[in-house]
């Protein structure tokens, strides 16, 4: 029975610091240094538009929005995931 409890405490602390060892290796993106004051970057047509938050490499990291009265605004999604075939 002590061996059971010993080999289930080392895998619990084995399980915790691989977590842990992942969570450290992973590079959030960096976002676009702004002065106080300033407006973020809006990559835009009339109404719609692409806030640049940041950049990965060449690419450009954001959010979609909107302009609503003169203002930038974030829009949440609704799309779902559909399967493509009924097989």
């Amino acid at each position: 029975m002590k061996k059971m409890l010993l080999l289930a405490v080392v895998w619990v602390a084995s399980m915790f610091g691989a977590g842990v060892w992942g969570y450290a290796q992973v590079q959030l993106p960096q976002p676009a240094p702004r002065l106080p004051g300033t407006q973020p970057t809006v990559i835009s047509g009339p109404d719609l538009g692409f806030r640049v938050d940041g950049h990965k490499g060449n690419t450009p990291l954001g959010r979609f929005v909107v302009r609503i009265d003169g203002h930038w605004v974030e829009i949440e999604e609704t799309a779902g995931i559909r399967r493509l075939s009924s097989r």
